[in-house]
């Protein structure tokens, strides 16, 4: 069953990059317990620890069974899974301010709650994050921003290379080694054997 959105007022104009002295990205991580799935973004600092999930896409306000409605909630209910296990890797009392939330890459001016979960265009969440209360310190987002760049793995930008594909351009790599030192081997015993064949 779709959840019900409801609108949120937006920033009204674009505003300005996050700082990076109070905040710190983390873009392109694994899933902590789910290695073949992505988190997009990581956004630590003085509102907390958000975990974002991007949805790309036109959006409209349906709320049908199968409308855009029940895919937001869908996109929803998955980054609060995401955020659920990226709070277990930070110290208990700090797992409240991990909080997910939904980037609408294609959207501008347009906010909704979705249960829980914020989902919004990338203007108004940032505005979203910069007034909100802060819950850390400078020193504790610092603190929770390493942990989690030490303990989030990137996701593979590129397709890993095969087992098989390794061991074939090892074994080339050997039998060109091979070959150069039997080479080097051979002129070396044809440059001595010259002055013995004088004798």
């Amino acid at each position: 069953m779709a959840r019900e959105l409801a609108r949120r007022g937006s920033a009204g104009r674009r505003v300005e990059p996050l700082p990076v002295t109070y905040w710190t990205l983390l873009q392109g991580v694994r899933w902590p317990g789910r290695p073949d799935r992505r988190i997009d973004e990581v956004l630590v600092g003085p509102s907390g620890v958000h975990v974002v999930l991007h949805r790309s896409g036109p959006l409209t306000p349906a709320t049908d069974a199968r409308g855009e409605g029940h895919e937001l909630a869908e996109a929803a209910d998955r980054a609060a899974a995401a955020a659920g296990a990226v709070a277990t890797l930070v110290p208990e009392r700090y797992r409240p301010a991990v909080v997910p939330a939904v980037c609408l890459t294609d959207t501008t001016e347009v906010g909704y709650g979705v249960g829980g979960v914020f989902a919004a265009s990338p203007e108004v969440l940032q505005h979203s994050w910069r007034h909100q209360p802060r819950v850390l310190s400078t020193s504790e987002a610092e603190a929770l921003a390493e942990r989690l760049r030490a303990r989030l793995e990137p996701f593979p930008a590129e397709p890993s290379r095969s087992t098989a594909g390794a061991w074939r351009r090892w074994r080339r790599l050997w039998v060109l080694g091979v070959l150069t030192a039997t080479g080097a081997v051979a002129a070396l015993a044809a440059g001595t054997a010259q002055p013995w064949a004088q004798w």
